[in-house]
């Protein structure tokens, strides 16, 4: 009896040389489904699989993806067009918006003239001279609110007839005005006092129908008292007569 149980064992272990030990052979082809009825019942559990995970739609998603190698999704070149269609889009609005911009810019700047005239003075007389007339000694401020402040510093030669333009958006404005010079008697030689051409600051408002707003800005000299120089343009306290 012994010797036919050895036997029986030897046989069984001979025959293990001819078994397949491959994955494939160790699952019965009997549980073995077909790719129909793997996407049967793939459809079926679609809900049920989790997104993330290790048995999820991401995991199927990348390996998938990795057995193919060199995926290229065909919805990617459409996400390019798009984004170079968007970008058109976006540049082609932005110049409209500055091209109308520009225009509303254009509508809303005013063209300002200020005519400036140094009337004769009452004082000094006939008989008195307006000395250093060629001297800095004048000045006028031009203050939109919008742009730089404007100092524009002249002599009494320069600004007895002078007209000065500027462009704005600012609907008002203001100008200030001094200038002022000694004076000499013909007869009796130098008095103490000069003439002044003054205007405090003012402010102007222009009418949204103008385009172009003017300021006749004439000054009369008035006597000015003890009077010295403004050093305005490194110009000398008492300039040479």
């Amino acid at each position: 009896m012994a010797n036919e149980k050895i036997k029986l064992i030897n046989n069984f272990l001979s025959n293990q040389d001819n078994i397949d030990r491959s994955f494939n052979e160790l699952i019965s082809k009997k549980n073995r489904i077909t790719v129909n009825e793997f996407f049967d019942y793939y459809n079926n559990l679609f809900y049920d699989i989790p997104q993330i995970g290790a048995l999820s739609h991401t995991e199927l998603v990348n390996r998938s993806i990795e057995y193919i190698g060199d995926y290229s999704d065909p919805r990617d070149q459409d996400i390019i067009n798009l984004n170079i269609e968007i970008d058109s889009l976006t540049k082609r609005i932005n110049e409209l918006e500055q091209g109308e911009f520009e225009s509303d810019f254009e509508d809303l700047t005013k063209t300002v003239v200020i005519s400036l005239k140094l009337k004769t003075p009452d004082w000094p007389s006939n008989l008195d001279k307006i000395l250093h007339r060629d001297d800095k000694t004048h000045r006028i401020i031009i203050d939109d609110f919008v742009n730089d402040t404007q100092y524009i510093h002249g002599t009494n030669k320069e600004f007895e007839n002078k007209t000065f333009t500027f462009q704005t958006t600012s609907p008002t404005f203001t100008i200030y005005y001094n200038g002022r010079n000694k004076t000499r008697r013909s007869v009796g030689g130098v008095h103490d006092d000069g003439v002044a051409w003054r205007q405090n600051i003012t402010t102007y408002s222009i009418p949204n129908e103008q385009d172009t707003y003017t300021v006749d800005l004439s000054l009369s000299g008035e006597r000015a008292y003890n009077m010295t120089y403004t050093n305005w343009q490194n110009t000398a306290a008492n300039p040479p007569e």
